[in-house]
């Protein structure tokens, strides 16, 4: 049996459901030592560490060095670069000024012509998917209604046929599951076979939008341009395809499971659907403490780029540090009475459910649109929501790994009423 400090933390059981872990060690000290014999590490769980760390990217870098180590199969990266076109460089992983330029290019496609136009979208997609399983009074969330408005949204964001939303959902899938899990080789081929035809068709949009331009994000991406100091440049095909492949796992893996999670919390507590059914301001302030309570994003990596001290923890540089935002989350230094889930804090809007500092999730805003008028459309059709027959609390199985976080599924049982009591005007429609 190993002895090694990080043996509990790195357990697939905690990892998947941390939340005792957390609490258990955080009367240790708000940066606990989780080293294994492969790599120096500390998991970070206190809120005003994490902020300290947040402010030096100096020391605190994005960039992973030596913290792939899981499911890093050097033979399924030659396959990767083989069969498609390697690993590409993605945003959560750049520092400045790199990120700046990079972020400054995303944040300004996403925030001038796109979210604003959203919204109607967003609601017909909603209602669609309630129109087609609500006649049964059944429904399997996770699979009927999360991941498939998480995946119709970002296509429709980046203009993709809604036929493909299925190869989408794979695609995406394959992208996450090495974070989820540790793999064998054989099972990592499998992932980067399909990371692979995953690029080589974004390859093929982003080369069709170059030659017909169109009103979508692709497009957008494909005529992009950065500057780092020495002029405007095109984004390179490997730089596009960073972008593109962090929209889609981002837009479709942990929107998803952010629904999902706050799905739970309606079924469990009818007490507080019946306070928030009809009313925005309440089911805003339910999607922001459902995204507190239990994150779909648990933590995010830095390196260190020099030895230092934090918090009476010395650590040399190259060690690994993982940002528990889900820890911080819980701190009981910043929310009174963290363990419980409350819409009446006075403080809802300031966890890190979508990161902080400059890596701040970019979609964020689009995010929050898909989860509140989820959850006012879903209030609205849907009466008297439990778990489905023959399933209970105890059944309830969490998929989680150092990133991502979330319900395999959940199957549930309502009472299906006609659209009304919306707290959110529906869309005007052209007559």
């Amino acid at each position: 049996m190993s002895t090694s400090p990080g043996a509990e933390f790195f357990d697939p059981r905690t990892l998947a459901d941390p939340y005792g872990y957390y609490e258990s060690r955080r009367a240790a000290g708000p940066v606990l030592d989780v080293s294994t014999a492969e790599k120096e590490t500390y998991l970070v769980v206190g809120a005003a560490a994490i902020k300290e760390i947040l402010g030096r990217p100096d020391i605190f870098s994005s960039r992973p060095v030596g913290a792939q180590g899981v499911n890093l199969y050097p033979r399924a990266e030659a396959l990767l670069k083989e069969k498609g076109f390697g690993r590409t460089p993605h945003l959560i992983v750049m520092d400045a000024p790199r990120h700046t330029a990079f972020r400054g290019v995303l944040g300004k496609m996403l925030r001038d012509k796109r979210f604003h136009r959203m919204r109607p979208q967003i609601r017909a997609v909603a209602a669609s998917l309630i129109d087609d399983f609500a006649p049964a009074g059944r429904c399997e969330f996770t699979r009927d209604y999360a991941w498939k408005l998480s995946v119709l949204v970002i296509a429709d964001l980046l203009g993709v046929d809604r036929e493909r939303i299925g190869e989408f959902k794979r695609w995406s899938d394959a992208w996450v599951r090495p974070l989820l899990q540790r793999l064998t080789e054989d099972e990592m081929f499998d992932c980067v076979t399909q990371i692979a035809e995953l690029q080589h068709f974004l390859v093929g949009e982003l080369a069709a939008r170059r030659e017909s331009p169109r009103d979508d994000l692709l497009t957008d991406i494909a005529h992009a341009t950065f500057d780092l100091g020495q002029g405007e440049v095109p984004l390179r095909q490997h730089e596009q395809l960073g972008l593109c492949e962090l929209l889609i796992v981002a837009g479709n893996d942990t929107t998803a499971n952010a629904l999902s999670l706050g799905m739970l919390r309606l079924v469990e507590r009818p007490d507080i659907v019946d306070r928030v059914r009809g009313d925005a301001r309440l089911i805003e302030r339910f999607a922001e403490e459902s995204l507190r309570y239990e994150g779909a994003v648990q933590n995010n990596f830095r390196t260190l780029t020099q030895d230092t001290v934090l918090h009476g923890v010395r650590m040399r540089q190259g060690a690994l540090v993982l940002l528990s935002w889900a820890a911080a989350n819980r701190d009981p230094e910043v929310y009174p009475n963290a363990q419980a889930f409350d819409i009446d804090r006075a403080s809802f809007r300031t966890h890190l459910g979508f990161g902080g500092g400059i890596h701040t999730c970019a979609g964020a805003t689009l995010a929050r649109q898909e989860l509140v008028e989820s959850y006012d459309l879903l209030l609205s059709r849907l009466r008297n929501l439990r778990f489905d027959a023959g399933f209970a609390a105890a059944d309830l199985v969490r998929m989680g790994g150092l990133v991502s976080h979330g319900l395999a599924r959940l199957p549930i049982r309502f009472e299906a009423a006609s659209e009304s009591n919306c707290a959110i005007d529906p869309p005007v429609r052209n007559q």
